[in-house]
This record gives C-alpha cells, structure tokens and sequence, in this order.
C-alpha cells in the first residue's frame, strides 16, 4: 500500500485543479458548436469508412493479403474507437448548475470509474492502430530485402500470431493509465485528466517514446532502406522474379503515406502532452491561458486519424476501389433486387 510520500500521490489534487479551473476559460458559443460539429463528422466518416474497408477486405478474396490483413486490423481498431468520440461529444454539452449555465464533462455524472476505463480503451485502440502501422512497415522491409522469408509460413497464421502480440502489446501499453487519469473536480469544472505525479510524468515520458518516437524511427528507417533498394534496382534494370517492382511501389507509397498521416495526426498531441508536464503553467501565462483550446485542437488532430487511414486505402488503391465496386454492384445493389424478385 503506499503513502502519501509514493511517488504515485506525491502531486497535490486539489492545487492541480485549482491550476485547471483558472486556465479553462469559457469560450464562445461557436468555438464549441464548431468543435462539435467537427467531432461529429469525423464520427460519422470515421464510422461508415472504416466500416466499407472492413467490408471490401473480408468479401473480396483477392484483397485476402498480409497487408490488407493489417489494415484489416487497423480499420476494426478505429471503427471501434469511432464510437469513443460520442463521450467527447457529450462532454462539451450545455449544462445549468444553478449558479449559471457552465460546460462540464460527462465523467461527473458516473464518477472516476468511467473516466479510468474510457481512457483506457481509447488509449489501447490507439496504440494498436500505431503497433500495426509499424509492423506494416517492416513487413514491407521484410517482403522486399528478404522476401524469401516470410513464404516459409502461411500468410493467415502468421499474419494472426502477430495481429494477437499487436493486441496484447497495446493493452500492455495502456494499462497504466489507469493510475494516472483521475476525475478532477472543481466547483465549476469536472474533468478526467491526468494528474502529474512523479509516476505519471515518467510514464508519460516513457509512452511517449514507446508509442511514438520508436514507432517513428523505425517507419523512417524502413522506408529508407526500401527507397535505397528500389533504386539500386532501378539503376541496375534488375528483372529480379522475386521484387515485384511495380506492386511494391505501389504498396510503399499506400504505406508511406499512412506514416506522413500519423506523423501529421500524432506529432501535436504527444508534444502538448508532453510540455503540460515538462512546463510550468502558471510560468507561461500565454500557455496557461490557452491550453485548453490547443488540447481541443490536438484532440481533433488525432480522432481524424480514424477518417484519414480509410480515405487513404481508397485513393492510394486502384484494387481497392475496384473492389469496393465490385462489393456494391454483387452484395449492397443487388440485395434490394433480390428482396423485390422474392416479394413477386
């Protein structure tokens, strides 16, 4: 059991939130309405997007391939984390305290329990949507320096040992978070937030390099390495059966790109959260007065990381959209016929 010494309480509560309660300013109605409107719509995109994906993949057997496999996974990720932006929504409802009309998060009303679990959801689906991009990224290094080895194996049983380490990894990964989110609460403000112990500002640390400096790294050096390949081959009018020239390249741009997206999508988020904990608030008045706004901004930049992987698939892929037609003129438009030809 620890103390009030243990690292893990050695951060006073009730001076962090009275530190976010002099920060958080009541912004204008249209910030919030505009910040609503945004968050929905990448709801609904982010939804029926990644549900089509999921869709074209299981019912066309030729998009049956290690990648899609992956991206597979990465679509049913995201679908699922869709769903987690309605509570964000709800958080920035309008709501009378009796003491005027003020915005307070939807945690208040089931206590710390949800706001524990929520972020721990949101952060394992998450992590498993960047787990699998990275492994993505390797496969791709394997298939294309060492393409011999990854046909020793069946594609399906080696795609899902490593779909299943991906899943344990991420949840493993979002575990602690459960130590550092808390309900905080004022009188005019209930929000879940982390609470900057000694602990959580390691762990952040720790996360941060784990979740998205290393996965980085290793995407940039990768696809190094495979643009240095392309050109040696390219230099060298190699007719190798083994390297798939054109196929490759088109699967490397595909995959390239979903690394600028995350790059584009999570860069701002781990380095707010980062400098929340490496900053003094109350040292940087212009931070302190605006953060709540960049957290706003941040937190949009990273849930339209569930709308732009979809998107991507689709327009980086003619076999994709092939595909998708080919789902809509087979299984979606001819299911009406059918019902009609049976009702006659």
């Amino acid at each position: 059991m620890f103390n009030e010494t243990s690292y893990f309480y050695d951060f006073n509560i009730n001076e962090w939130a009275e530190l976010l309660a002099e920060t958080v300013k009541e912004r204008p109605e249209w910030v919030r309405l505009l910040f609503m409107s945004m968050m929905l719509t990448v709801f609904v995109v982010g939804v029926l997007g990644n549900l089509v994906t999921c869709l074209v993949i299981y019912y066309d057997r030729n998009m049956h391939t290690a990648t899609n496999y992956y991206l597979f996974n990465v679509a049913i990720s995201d679908f699922i984390l869709a769903f987690g932006i309605l509570l964000e929504l709800r958080s920035y409802r309008k709501t009378n305290l009796g003491t005027g009309s003020d915005y307070r998060y939807v945690y208040e009303e089931f206590g710390d329990l949800i706001c524990k679990v929520h972020s721990f959801f949101v952060v394992a689906l998450m992590n498993n949507g960047i787990l699998t991009l990275t492994v993505l990224a390797v496969e791709r290094y394997i298939a294309i320096w060492h393409p011999l080895l990854l046909k020793r194996k069946p594609i399906w049983r080696r795609v899902m040992k490593v779909i299943a380490l991906i899943w344990i990894v991420a949840i493993c990964e979002a575990l602690p978070e459960v130590w550092t989110m808390a309900l905080i609460k004022t009188e005019k403000l209930a929000i879940c937030f982390i609470v900057p112990t000694t602990f959580a500002r390691l762990l952040n640390g720790l996360l941060a390099l784990v979740t998205f400096v290393i996965p980085l790294s290793i995407m940039l050096f990768v696809y190094s390495m495979i643009a240095f390949k392309v050109n040696v081959i390219q230099r060298n009018n190699s007719r190798d059966k083994i390297f798939n020239q054109r196929d490759n390249r088109s699967r490397v741009n595909k995959l390239i790109a979903l690394t600028v997206s995350f790059l584009v999508c999570w860069l701002p988020y781990f380095t707010i959260r980062l400098l929340i904990f490496a900053s003094n608030m109350r040292h940087t008045p212009w931070y302190a007065q605006n953060w709540d706004l960049l957290l706003m901004v941040c937190s949009f930049n990273s849930w339209f990381s569930i709308v732009l992987n979809p998107m991507l698939f689709s327009l980086m892929s003619t076999k994709f959209r092939k595909a998708l037609k080919m789902l809509w003129t087979t299984k979606i438009r001819r299911s009406p016929e059918m019902t009609r030809s049976v009702m006659v």
